[in-house]
């Protein structure tokens, strides 16, 4: 059994930290992270217009909203009737003050009982969250209570390495094999319907074995910690670059992927 405290983790960051790099990549530098997230803005508001086609009266209840991101994007889709929801106390209160026309909730969605909460949702979207969940049975938890909170027919968006090979850990990170996370959420009865990468460049390579691509981004970590303008500049070329590979790549990713399941009728 893991001795690490994820909620004294995460409070403890974001308490150092409310901010893109406090959720995404420390160390990276904040302009860095910034132009990642550009990167996220993309992909998601993309598969999600596809998804949702003109339709956009929907419930949506956001896991893990952090400082927020996710919540303007499902704004700027045009979706009203949206639940922010955090374990943190930081990011929760933070949450209330920048958002206060917006339900916001404190839940564990890896908690027994997490997903009695007595409303169900159209969508439920979980996004960079999920690979924080270090211990096993809590992440079979939050996978079961995820899909709970769907009606049926409603859809679970979600951000995982889908790893082809074995499962990796660190002590605040865990990429599982696509196999293992398949089967869990097939397990729940949902069908998955999409799966697309969501880096290419600007991200850690943990789904692949090329020399290359490590050396890359230890190359272009190197970079982007000399400075915070030089990261801002390599950010914004290494951005257009992420986003021209991105609309044409068509199969896996080296990185994190999002994808789509849909709960079955």
């Amino acid at each position: 059994m893991s001795r690490f405290d994820p909620q004294q983790y995460w409070n403890t960051r974001l308490s150092q930290q409310f901010s893109l790099e406090g959720v995404g990549w420390l160390g990276m530098t904040e302009p860095f992270n910034r132009w990642m997230y550009k990167v996220r803005r993309r992909v998601f508001i993309r598969e999600m217009r596809r998804l949702l086609g003109e339709h956009r009266d929907v419930a949506v209840l956001d896991v893990g909203s952090g400082t927020g991101m996710y919540l303007d994007l499902w704004r700027e889709l045009g979706v009203r009737d949206v639940v922010a929801s955090d374990f943190s106390e930081v990011a929760t209160r933070n949450l209330r003050q920048k958002y206060p026309g917006v339900h916001v909730i404190n839940l564990d969605i890896t908690q027994r009982g997490a997903a009695g909460i007595a409303e169900r949702f159209d969508v439920v979207s979980v996004m960079d969250v999920l690979f924080h969940i270090v211990d096993d049975d809590a992440y079979s938890r939050a996978i079961k209570n995820l899909v709970t909170l769907l009606k049926p027919g409603g859809v679970l968006v979600l951000t995982e390495n889908f790893l082809r090979g074995p499962t990796k850990r660190v002590e605040h990170q865990v990429s599982r094999s696509a196999e293992e996370i398949e089967a869990l959420l097939s397990a729940t009865g949902v069908t998955l319907i999409r799966c697309r990468p969501a880096f290419l460049l600007m991200n850690t390579p943990v789904d692949s074995r090329s020399r290359l691509l490590h050396f890359w981004w230890g190359q272009l970590g190197a970079t982007v910690r000399r400075s915070p303008r030089i990261a801002y500049v390599v950010g914004a070329v290494v951005y257009f670059v992420e986003n021209l590979g991105l609309m044409l790549v068509r199969g896996d990713g080296p990185s994190t992927k999002l994808a789509i399941w849909r709960r079955n009728e």
